[in-house]
């Protein structure tokens, strides 16, 4: 099975990847975490080994969420990177 990714913005400065993973441990697992803090507010980029409609699904259950005060944005992208 493909690995597909799930973008997560919106996310506070201090993010870490363990918080991450602790934060959505309840329901995803997530293979593989990385994050970026290049510019502006940090995404999280998470592999995860599900069917492209069940990452949808997982990524619709995220978005909206609220972690240390901020609302997450989630998303599949349309195109593999």
């Amino acid at each position: 099975m493909q690995q597909i990714h799930i973008v997560i913005g919106n996310l506070p400065d201090d993010v870490t990847e363990e918080g991450i993973r602790e934060a959505l441990s309840s329901f995803a697992q997530a293979d593989k975490i990385r994050l970026a803090k290049e510019s502006g507010t940090p995404t999280a980029l998470i592999d995860v080994d599900l069917p492209r409609a069940q990452a949808e699904t997982l990524a619709g259950r995220i978005n909206g969420r609220s972690y240390q005060g901020r609302v997450l944005r989630a998303w599949v992208p349309k195109m593999d990177w």
